[in-house]
């Protein structure tokens, strides 16, 4: 579902990703691991197209992605951010929130479809039209769920999802990340630095350092602590400690 050959991602022209290949496929949850600074979100922003500084090639089922990003790509992939808060409007809704996408690609329906995505991210529907600064962390981060999801994607990138959170409300997150990929099919690209969430969550991992990718390995291997290369065996250390 996502192929990543050869990228290399620069910022003022300094490349801060150097010729990470790896690929996703259709319905696996794939994390980017590695400490702050490895490159692991500017791959997610250059898929998204935030990153527009970079070679290499980046494919989504198949597709090459140019420089833009249309609609049709909008429609197939979404990204959830690290801050609820800062990624929800303050002045807006939670209805206007998720009928927002709705609008922009001309689809009927609007209540129906969103009085069905609270149900399915779990969000009381007495909550549609609270604002922001009326709801928790955890119910925050279920609203960028739900709008992430209103166009039905494939893909969902997730960056940090839950580091906002407390830790009992990031279980919470996670098992509905969890349900939701079950219940639709989703694919996710996820980048973290928190090894328990990768192995919860995921089937892969790819290990990132200073921008190169140093392995890609199993979460089976990653709960048995045998990561080939000595960087992951280093952050496996870290986790366990």
């Amino acid at each position: 579902m996502i192929s990543i050959e050869n990228l290399t991602v620069s910022f003022g022209g300094t490349p801060v990703v150097h010729e990470v290949s790896f690929a996703v496929a259709q319905g696996e949850s794939f994390a980017l691991v590695g400490e702050s600074g490895s490159g692991k979100s500017t791959i997610l922003k250059a898929i998204a197209g935030q990153a527009h500084e970079w070679t290499g090639a980046i494919r989504i089922g198949g597709d090459a992605l140019g420089k833009r990003r249309d609609a049709a790509f909008v429609r197939r992939v979404q990204m959830v951010f690290q801050d609820p808060y800062g990624s929800l409007h303050p002045r807006r809704t939670v209805d206007d929130t998720l009928s927002e996408p709705l609008a922009v690609h001309r689809i009927k329906g609007h209540d129906a479809r969103v009085l069905a995505m609270l149900d399915a991210v779990g969000l009381s529907r007495r909550f549609r039209f609270r604002l922001p600064h009326q709801l928790s962390g955890g119910q925050r981060q279920r609203v960028a769920i739900a709008r992430a999801l209103m166009l039905e994607p494939e893909v969902l990138l997730l960056d940090e999802p839950t580091s906002a959170l407390d830790v009992s409300v990031q279980a919470e997150i996670l098992n509905l990340l969890a349900d939701l990929r079950e219940d639709r099919g989703l694919t996710y690209l996820l980048v973290t630095h928190d090894l328990p969430i990768v192995s919860f969550l995921c089937d892969r991992l790819g290990v990132l350092r200073a921008g190169r990718l140093e392995e890609v390995s199993d979460v089976a291997s990653l709960r048995a602590g045998h990561l080939d290369s000595a960087y992951g065996r280093e952050l496996v250390a870290r986790s366990s400690g």
